[in-house]
């Protein structure tokens, strides 16, 4: 899953702001530090900001890649170790078991048995039956004869 970098609608909607203030007096002053110049560069230091954390994501990614491609080198290296100590020494042997393997048993495994399926015996077809009825729990003859 690769990190998601981020845009900023908060710096869009300022900079679309500061166009229209500049359209008031491009040296608008309010004072307390409310100015063009002072709002212009807080857009721009937060715009370096989400561009400096857009790159640290994006290094972070090659490096989660990276990592990730070594593990895998390294777990197949080790299987490839342990190959080769079966090899030399076998499957059976103690130098198996203190590289890490495990001696399985291979015993033949049993098939489960299957329990037979029993079929119902109809006796009578189901016209037949109808046919016998009496009645169909109303007290009226079935339609069916």
């Amino acid at each position: 899953m690769s990190l998601r970098t981020r845009g900023s609608a908060t710096i869009d909607k300022a900079q679309r702001r500061l166009a229209l203030l500049k359209s008031i007096d491009e040296n608008l002053n309010f004072g307390h530090g409310l100015s063009i110049e002072a709002y212009n560069n807080l857009i721009n230091s937060t715009r370096a900001s989400v561009e400096a954390h857009n790159t640290l994501l994006s290094n972070l990614e090659e490096s989660r890649k990276t990592v990730a491609q070594n593990e895998e080198a390294l777990s197949e290296m080790s299987e490839r170790m342990l190959t080769g100590v079966a090899t030399v020494y076998g499957k059976k042997s103690m130098e198996y078991s203190k590289a890490g393997g495990s001696t399985r048993k291979r015993t033949k495994q049993s098939s489960s048995k299957v329990t037979p399926v029993t079929t119902v015996l109809v006796t009578q077809p189901a016209q037949a039956a109808i046919a016998n009825a009496s009645t169909n729990g109303n007290g009226k003859t079935p339609l069916l004869q």
